[in-house]
């Protein structure tokens, strides 16, 4: 009797579960909804708008968040060699940081309802973001990058690095937040030099990697915040610098919206969030500090633009999830 046919790899190869195809890129959502319940909270403190309205945000990305870490690890435990092929990516790498981000974004909002947790998340924020962005950084410098794959999304390991005294400072870790604070701005203008060739001289990014052009106002606006920390909530020449900075690519992001999203609803659009929340909330603090008609304006249309942005792609990230989809995207 003629042997059986050995079946093809294709047709042998047991398909991998969602959990293996889950991106560590949704952990933007978190620095999203998180980043808007802190929006909301300062503009609860300058224009005294609904405090509830923070709250319930801050409850869900808190809630976010502990899914999202829970699949993580258990993605590491169960799926590790997806996990370290996507930390070897030179695309998807840079999307790690964002867990830590997601933790300082989260500290900053719980900090005015419990210290401790506030203190935990701050410090275990931290310390992760360095090694991200070490780690990052060192295979960066060690390895040839292929600039047509560059995108701004390199932006996350350094945003970070400013983020960390908005959260730090208040609690006290003043001279560990002036070396992140210092590193971050240093490496921000020299990355957003290569990041603007890429985007200028290079041919064009992918429709997935779009949105991550919103990342560019993040530096200016998260800056801005970090520097009124230190500063005790006064603008300054610097805090000035920052605001206009922010306020022109924030003017240069919504003539290009049509480009950075349109076609397919992918949960990179969710890179879209989190800057425009910082902004807003940059945009309320520097009201206070500059208080006037015109910086008035820009608070409130920064702060209804932000959650109209949150609001909508969290509705289509729903539909996105309950398809399916979310979970085979490359």
């Amino acid at each position: 009797m003629a042997d059986s046919p050995l079946p093809s790899a294709a047709a042998s190869a047991a398909p991998k579960p969602k959990l293996a195809h889950m991106s560590v890129a949704m952990f933007g959502m978190v620095m999203g909804v998180g980043g808007l319940a802190n929006a909301w909270a300062k503009a609860h403190e300058v224009f005294g708008l609904p405090l509830v309205v923070s709250q319930a945000l801050l409850v869900l990305a808190v809630l976010l968040f502990g899914v999202l870490a829970l699949a993580q690890l258990t993605k590491l435990l169960l799926c590790f060699e997806d996990v370290k092929e996507e930390f070897a990516h030179p695309v998807r790498s840079s999307f790690f940081p964002a867990i830590s981000v997601a933790a300082i974004v989260l500290s900053i909002g719980l900090r005015h309802y419990s210290l401790p947790a506030a203190h935990v998340l701050w410090c275990a924020g931290a310390a992760m973001h360095f090694v991200f962005a070490m780690t990052l950084i060192r295979r960066w410098i060690t390895h040839p990058q292929d600039e047509n794959v560059l995108t701004p999304a390199w932006f996350i390991p350094v945003v970070g690095n400013i983020l960390v005294p908005v959260g730090g400072v208040p609690l006290g870790y003043i001279e560990v937040s002036w070396f992140f604070f210092s590193v971050g701005l240093m490496l921000w203008l020299s990355f957003f030099t290569i990041v603007l060739h890429r985007v200028l001289f290079v041919p064009a990014m992918g429709q997935r990697s779009m949105p991550t052009l919103f990342i560019l106002l993040a530096p200016p606006s998260i800056g801005l915040s970090a520097y009124m920390a230190f500063t005790g909530g006064q603008a300054g020449a610097m805090g000035d610098i920052f605001y206009c900075l922010a306020l022109f690519i924030a003017f240069l992001l919504a003539s290009l919206w049509r480009h950075a999203a349109h076609g397919s609803f992918f949960m990179s659009w969710w890179a879209m969030t989190f800057p425009v929340c910082g902004w807003a909330g940059a945009s309320l603090a520097y009201y206070s500090a500059r208080p006037s008609t015109a910086t008035a304006v820009v608070a409130a249309v920064a702060l209804g633009i932000a959650s109209l942005i949150v609001l909508g792609i969290g509705t289509r990230t729903a539909c996105h999830i309950y398809s399916g989809d979310a979970f085979r995207e490359d």
